[in-house]
């Protein structure tokens, strides 16, 4: 008998990749480049999972100078620093190679862009894990939007698809795409009340109980 096709979806950033602090430092030194005050660290991890544009912009750099800002000092110095200060979830090679074993697609929906996020898996060790990536300059559409998540998928036949998501733009976009949505209370979003998960996680390694 066949085995069924499964595919999980991670988002990278808190789900798989502990990039607070690598996350934090780049987006401030940004905003400093600016001539403008340090924001405080919450300020910057709470936009996590939006593309860095929309963050930058968030934290008060104007609009039309997002692009460059981000170009010129947030990610050189992201790209620069991230081995000392990204490093993987507690267990997530032991969790992603158990989730091959059972059958799953690993692919990977971030709101970061392809050479960061490339950068940061493998500096983490797990880019060999992931089968394919949906990064912010692959499409025309970012989070909340589910053609950003449709498009990764396209090529794919499945009849079994989970989506972990620590921020409320990827949740929306993996339950309008009829995704399994698990929330991972570890990372760095929230949700608002009114918006109900199928499942919650406490650390990575309690996806192994959901994704059988």
């Amino acid at each position: 008998m066949a085995q069924p096709k499964k595919i999980i979806v991670f988002d990278l950033d808190g789900v798989l990749i502990n990039s607070e602090e690598a996350n934090y430092q780049a987006f401030a030194h940004g905003i400093e480049a600016l001539g403008l005050p340090r924001p405080d660290r919450q300020s910057v991890i709470s936009l996590v999972g939006l593309k860095a544009t929309i963050m930058l912009e968030k934290l008060g750099c104007p609009t039309e100078k997002t692009g460059e800002i981000f170009q010129q000092f947030v990610k050189p110095f992201y790209l620069e620093n991230l081995p000392r200060l990204a490093s993987p979830m507690p267990e997530a090679d032991q969790v992603l190679a158990t989730l091959k074993d059972r059958g799953y697609r690993i692919l990977a929906c971030t709101s970061g862009d392809r050479p960061i996020q490339t950068a940061a898996l493998k500096s983490v060790g797990l880019w060999d894990a992931i089968e394919k990536m949906q990064a912010a300059d692959d499409s025309a559409y970012a989070k909340p939007d589910p053609r950003y998540l449709t498009e990764l998928l396209a090529d794919y036949d499945y009849q079994t698809l989970l989506h972990v998501e620590d921020a409320e733009v990827g949740i929306r976009m993996g339950q309008a795409c009829g995704a399994v949505s698990i929330f991972a209370e570890y990372g760095y979003g929230s949700l608002p009340a009114d918006l109900t998960v199928d499942h919650r996680l406490a650390t990575l390694a309690d996806l192994l109980a959901i994704a059988v």
